[in-house]
């Protein structure tokens, strides 16, 4: 890793430790039908040629598990116009640091052709991200 490189993981490491100062370990989860939003990797759903809603977060960060039920709802209500994924920062730096993400829960919205068009930084209420997707169109 260039010098850069660890720098900006650094800066990154230190931001999400401010912003989840909060945050518990051991995230408990409850099983739910909607497959695993973290794990479905983020390049595969850029190439598929619909539109995209990516959350950047951390599963223990405590707005990131707040914003969990709303993104999977999404998912599942828009399954067949709108891909939504999320990307745990921990486990995909080089994404974390493609994307430039230096606040989470981050998300990113991108065109069916993998551009991003849109940005949100922190939690988004339901309707407003609905009302958001819809205005550029993505919905």
């Amino acid at each position: 890793m260039t010098a850069r490189g660890v720098c900006l993981f650094l800066v990154v490491l230190m931001t999400m430790t401010i912003i989840c100062g909060a945050c518990s370990g051991g995230g408990n989860t409850t099983p739910s039908e909607t497959p695993d939003l973290a794990s479905i990797p983020l390049g595969d759903v850029l190439a598929n040629g619909k539109p995209t809603l990516a959350e950047f977060g951390w599963k223990d960060c405590i707005p990131c598990k707040q914003m969990k039920p709303i993104l999977e709802e999404l998912a599942t209500e828009y399954q067949d116009r709108l891909n939504v994924v999320i990307v745990e920062v921990y486990d995909h730096m080089d994404l974390t640091g493609q994307y430039q993400i230096m606040t989470i829960p981050t998300q990113i919205v991108f065109d069916a052709n993998g551009n991003e068009v849109g940005r949100h930084i922190g939690l988004w209420p339901k309707d407003a991200m609905i009302s958001q997707l819809e205005k550029i169109g993505m919905l």
